[in-house]
Protein backbone atom coordinates (compact mmCIF):
# COMPACT_ATOMS: atom_id res chain seq x y z
CA UNK A 1 0.00 0.00 0.00
CA UNK A 2 2.54 2.17 0.88
CA UNK A 3 4.63 1.19 -2.39
CA UNK A 4 1.44 2.37 -4.23
CA UNK A 5 0.77 5.18 -2.69
CA UNK A 6 4.58 6.99 -3.58
CA UNK A 7 4.41 5.43 -7.06
CA UNK A 8 1.44 7.86 -7.42
CA UNK A 9 2.80 10.63 -5.91
CA UNK A 10 6.08 9.92 -7.85
CA UNK A 11 3.62 9.86 -10.98
CA UNK A 12 1.99 13.27 -9.91
CA UNK A 13 4.58 15.20 -9.16
CA UNK A 14 5.67 16.21 -12.82
CA UNK A 15 1.83 17.17 -13.25
CA UNK A 16 2.39 19.63 -10.54
CA UNK A 17 5.45 21.03 -11.37
CA UNK A 18 3.62 21.38 -15.17
CA UNK A 19 0.97 22.78 -13.64
CA UNK A 20 2.88 25.64 -11.02
CA UNK A 21 4.69 26.57 -14.23
CA UNK A 22 1.81 27.42 -16.42
CA UNK A 23 0.80 30.77 -14.91
CA UNK A 24 4.43 32.38 -15.76
CA UNK A 25 3.88 31.28 -19.51
CA UNK A 26 0.60 32.57 -19.38
CA UNK A 27 1.56 35.84 -17.76
CA UNK A 28 4.71 36.15 -20.60
CA UNK A 29 2.29 35.33 -23.28
CA UNK A 30 0.03 37.71 -22.26
CA UNK A 31 2.61 40.58 -21.24
CA UNK A 32 3.94 39.89 -25.36
CA UNK A 33 0.28 40.50 -26.86
CA UNK A 34 -0.08 43.56 -24.76
CA UNK A 35 3.16 45.01 -26.17
CA UNK A 36 2.46 43.88 -29.62
CA UNK A 37 -1.14 45.69 -29.27
CA UNK A 38 0.38 48.76 -27.82
CA UNK A 39 3.02 48.85 -30.90
CA UNK A 40 0.85 47.97 -33.58
CA UNK A 41 -1.12 51.60 -31.80
CA UNK A 42 2.32 53.49 -32.53
CA UNK A 43 2.99 52.36 -35.45
CA UNK A 44 -0.87 53.58 -36.36
CA UNK A 45 -0.52 56.86 -35.27
CA UNK A 46 2.91 56.88 -36.99
CA UNK A 47 1.23 56.21 -40.21
CA UNK A 48 -1.05 58.87 -39.69
CA UNK A 49 1.37 61.36 -38.70
CA UNK A 50 3.31 60.72 -41.50
CA UNK A 51 0.08 60.55 -44.14
CA UNK A 52 -0.53 64.73 -42.39
CA UNK A 53 3.44 65.42 -43.01
CA UNK A 54 2.90 64.14 -46.69
CA UNK A 55 -0.53 65.87 -47.39
CA UNK A 56 0.80 69.08 -46.33
CA UNK A 57 4.07 68.39 -48.27
CA UNK A 58 1.80 68.04 -51.23
CA UNK A 59 0.08 71.41 -50.47
CA UNK A 60 3.12 73.03 -49.96
CA UNK A 61 4.25 72.34 -52.97
CA UNK A 62 1.61 73.20 -54.78
CA UNK A 63 1.43 76.67 -53.35
CA UNK A 64 5.17 77.27 -54.08
CA UNK A 65 4.24 75.94 -57.65
CA UNK A 66 1.47 78.60 -58.44
CA UNK A 67 3.78 80.94 -56.75
CA UNK A 68 6.19 80.37 -59.36
CA UNK A 69 3.59 80.46 -61.63
CA UNK A 70 2.19 83.77 -60.92
CA UNK A 71 5.91 85.23 -60.23
CA UNK A 72 6.81 84.17 -64.05
CA UNK A 73 2.95 85.00 -65.07
CA UNK A 74 2.74 88.19 -63.35
CA UNK A 75 2.92 91.19 -66.78
CA UNK A 76 5.64 93.65 -66.21
CA UNK A 77 4.15 96.94 -67.01
CA UNK A 78 5.94 100.75 -66.38
CA UNK A 79 6.65 103.70 -68.51
CA UNK A 80 7.91 106.99 -68.08
CA UNK A 81 8.71 110.11 -70.68
CA UNK A 82 8.57 113.60 -70.92
CA UNK A 83 7.54 115.76 -74.04
CA UNK A 84 11.15 116.48 -75.80
CA UNK A 85 12.25 119.45 -76.82
CA UNK A 86 9.24 120.87 -78.31
CA UNK A 87 8.82 124.25 -76.76
CA UNK A 88 5.32 125.65 -75.78
CA UNK A 89 2.54 123.86 -76.92
CA UNK A 90 -0.83 125.38 -77.11
CA UNK A 91 -2.97 127.16 -76.37
CA UNK A 92 -5.17 125.15 -79.18
CA UNK A 93 -9.04 125.95 -79.95
CA UNK A 94 -9.77 122.74 -79.57
CA UNK A 95 -8.40 119.43 -77.20
CA UNK A 96 -5.92 117.56 -77.78
CA UNK A 97 -3.85 114.23 -76.51
CA UNK A 98 -0.11 115.05 -75.26
CA UNK A 99 2.24 113.00 -76.82
CA UNK A 100 5.63 112.02 -74.50
CA UNK A 101 7.69 110.72 -76.77
CA UNK A 102 11.13 110.96 -75.41
CA UNK A 103 10.71 108.01 -73.39
CA UNK A 104 12.78 106.80 -70.63
CA UNK A 105 11.34 103.38 -69.88
CA UNK A 106 8.17 101.42 -71.57
CA UNK A 107 8.48 97.80 -69.98
CA UNK A 108 5.66 95.75 -71.58
CA UNK A 109 5.05 98.59 -74.87
CA UNK A 110 1.56 99.46 -72.74
CA UNK A 111 2.23 103.05 -73.55
CA UNK A 112 2.79 104.02 -77.24
CA UNK A 113 4.52 107.36 -77.94
CA UNK A 114 3.18 107.88 -81.28
CA UNK A 115 -0.26 108.25 -79.45
CA UNK A 116 0.29 109.28 -76.24
CA UNK A 117 -1.83 106.42 -74.95
CA UNK A 118 -1.13 103.71 -72.46
CA UNK A 119 -3.48 100.77 -73.27
CA UNK A 120 -4.16 98.31 -70.24
CA UNK A 121 -2.82 94.89 -70.86
CA UNK A 122 -4.13 93.19 -67.83
CA UNK A 123 -6.96 93.66 -65.15
CA UNK A 124 -5.44 95.42 -62.63
CA UNK A 125 -4.62 98.05 -60.82
CA UNK A 126 -2.41 100.96 -61.71
CA UNK A 127 -0.25 103.87 -60.78
CA UNK A 128 0.17 107.03 -62.73
CA UNK A 129 1.61 110.27 -62.07
CA UNK A 130 2.50 113.31 -64.23
CA UNK A 131 3.85 116.97 -63.97
CA UNK A 132 3.80 119.85 -65.97
CA UNK A 133 5.74 122.94 -66.95
CA UNK A 134 4.00 126.73 -68.02
CA UNK A 135 7.15 128.69 -69.52
CA UNK A 136 4.37 131.45 -70.57
CA UNK A 137 3.65 134.16 -68.02
CA UNK A 138 0.60 135.58 -69.77
CA UNK A 139 -1.17 131.76 -70.38
CA UNK A 140 -2.96 129.38 -68.31
CA UNK A 141 -0.60 126.20 -67.10
CA UNK A 142 -2.35 123.18 -67.19
CA UNK A 143 -2.64 119.07 -67.59
CA UNK A 144 -5.63 116.84 -67.31
CA UNK A 145 -5.45 112.79 -67.26
CA UNK A 146 -7.57 110.74 -69.09
CA UNK A 147 -9.36 107.65 -68.14
CA UNK A 148 -11.21 106.40 -71.27
CA UNK A 149 -13.28 109.14 -72.18
CA UNK A 150 -13.77 110.81 -68.61
CA UNK A 151 -11.40 112.87 -66.66
CA UNK A 152 -9.85 111.65 -63.54
CA UNK A 153 -7.78 114.70 -62.29
CA UNK A 154 -6.14 117.41 -63.44
CA UNK A 155 -3.61 120.55 -62.33
CA UNK A 156 -3.38 124.03 -64.05
CA UNK A 157 -3.23 127.90 -63.20
CA UNK A 158 -4.80 130.34 -64.84
CA UNK A 159 -3.39 132.63 -66.76
CA UNK A 160 -0.93 135.32 -65.48
CA UNK A 161 2.14 133.39 -63.54
CA UNK A 162 5.91 133.54 -63.87
CA UNK A 163 7.90 131.76 -66.30
CA UNK A 164 8.94 127.90 -65.58
CA UNK A 165 6.10 127.37 -62.98
CA UNK A 166 5.36 123.49 -62.15
CA UNK A 167 1.86 121.55 -60.85
CA UNK A 168 2.13 117.47 -60.43
CA UNK A 169 -0.70 115.00 -59.55
CA UNK A 170 -1.29 111.71 -59.43
CA UNK A 171 -3.41 108.82 -59.59
CA UNK A 172 -4.06 104.96 -58.77
CA UNK A 173 -6.92 103.56 -60.83
CA UNK A 174 -8.75 99.73 -61.41
CA UNK A 175 -8.19 99.13 -65.08
CA UNK A 176 -9.92 96.59 -67.34
CA UNK A 177 -8.21 94.84 -70.27
CA UNK A 178 -8.20 97.52 -72.73
CA UNK A 179 -8.64 100.64 -70.86
CA UNK A 180 -6.60 103.49 -72.26
CA UNK A 181 -5.23 106.59 -70.26
CA UNK A 182 -3.66 109.51 -71.42
CA UNK A 183 -2.58 113.04 -70.76
CA UNK A 184 -4.79 115.76 -72.67
CA UNK A 185 -4.52 119.58 -73.39
CA UNK A 186 -7.32 121.46 -72.96
CA UNK A 187 -8.24 124.39 -75.27
CA UNK A 188 -6.86 127.86 -74.05
CA UNK A 189 -4.22 125.89 -71.79
CA UNK A 190 0.15 125.71 -72.47
CA UNK A 191 2.80 123.43 -71.13
CA UNK A 192 6.11 123.40 -71.87
CA UNK A 193 7.89 120.58 -73.35
CA UNK A 194 10.89 118.69 -71.44
CA UNK A 195 9.82 119.56 -68.08
CA UNK A 196 6.50 117.95 -68.81
CA UNK A 197 6.41 114.12 -67.66
CA UNK A 198 4.14 111.17 -67.51
CA UNK A 199 4.30 108.03 -65.66
CA UNK A 200 2.75 104.74 -64.42
CA UNK A 201 3.13 101.35 -64.14
CA UNK A 202 1.10 97.92 -62.76
CA UNK A 203 1.17 97.97 -59.08
CA UNK A 204 -0.76 94.75 -58.72
CA UNK A 205 -3.08 92.49 -61.47
CA UNK A 206 -6.62 91.52 -60.21
CA UNK A 207 -7.99 87.96 -61.24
Amino acid sequence: MRVFLFLLLLRCAPFHAEKDSQPNIWTEMRDMRDMMVELKVKMDMLMKENAGLNERLKISEAQLAELKNEKTETPKVAFSANLGHRGDLGPYNTEITLTFNNIFTNIGNSYNPTTGIFTAPVKGVYFFRFTVCGAQSSQSLGGFLYKNNEMIVSVGQWRSHNQHRYASNAAVLQLEVGDVVSMKLLPGYTIYDSLSSFSGFLIYPLY
